[in-house]
């Protein structure tokens, strides 16, 4: 990963004057196509049952795990939006509170009617975590509030299986080996589809929630910004590649080289621990 396109791309990838944040974006769900939204929700569906169904399993829930299911509901709730199904965005951020609170049978139990019904999309912007706002209700506590949400979308990125404990859904991982340079995998496009969809929500998190870091300095939050938006566009790009009846698969590994880079750069740079 070490050539001229590395500058271009920071965790959510540089590019520096072409994104220029000169007013407060919309805080809603990236601009995808609806069709990729229903598979990405069907899939993260699928995924926090089986996570909310291992927490109330276990004789000791481990709080990686618990991290993973708030921000994969959180992360429902904006493809919900984007659907227009306002039942599942409201019922999973409910399964996400109870997750929060550590009542993992009620959550489980909740889960499973969980269901995606897509209707007439009128998306709002991302949802508001009931648990962050209470307890960082405050100026002094808004940074507090940011990494939350930054801090549980962000944990999908993980390995699946982190020091043997069920953990995110291995985006890092998959970027990494199928943008290596010796013997990449054949890309599975179905996969990239999803990688992407969940990159882009999860970046626009981002945008949104700057970590302490990046808001030091007023260069520090143009560049994550920028980051976060660079990343977005990419991994809009990634979708409309891999979902082409012949998608051109030398393009579509140069986004991904591209996204992947960014993920390292950001991290190099504004990487936090939570």
């Amino acid at each position: 990963m070490n050539n001229p396109l590395r500058i271009l791309v920071g965790c959510a990838a540089l590019a520096a004057g072409l994104w220029l944040v000169s007013s407060p974006a919309p805080a809603g769900p990236p601009d995808l196509p609806k069709d990729s939204y229903k598979k990405a929700a069907d899939a993260d569906l699928k995924f926090l049952q089986t996570r909310l169904d291992e927490l109330a399993a276990a004789a000791e829930p481990a709080p990686r795990s618990a991290k993973v299911a708030v921000g994969t509901a959180l992360m429902l709730s904006v493809y919900a939006d984007a659907l227009g199904d306002a039942t599942l965005k409201a019922d999973v951020l409910k399964v996400g509170e109870a997750v929060d609170a550590k009542k993992y049978k009620d959550a489980a139990t909740l889960g499973k009617k969980l269901a995606v019904k897509p209707g007439a999309a009128k998306a709002g912007d991302l949802p508001k975590f009931a648990p962050f706002e209470t307890k960082f209700a405050g100026k002094d506590k808004v940074n507090d509030l940011r990494l939350m949400y930054l801090s549980r979308t962000m944990a999908i990125s993980s390995n699946t299986q982190v020091l043997k404990v069920p953990a995110g859904m291995n985006l890092e991982k998959d970027l990494k080996d199928w943008t290596a340079k010796a013997n990449p995998p054949k890309l599975d496009l179905a996969a990239v589809e999803l990688l992407a969809v969940r990159s882009a929500v999860l970046n626009e998190f981002a945008f949104h929630n700057p970590n302490e870091k990046a808001m030091s300095k007023p260069e520090f939050e143009k560049q994550w910004k920028d980051f976060s938006k660079r990343s977005v566009e990419l991994s809009k790009d990634i979708i409309v590649e891999s979902t082409k009846k012949t998608p051109d698969m030398k393009v579509l590994r140069t986004k991904l080289t591209l996204l992947e880079g960014a993920c390292t750069d950001c991290h190099g740079k504004f990487r936090f621990d939570d």
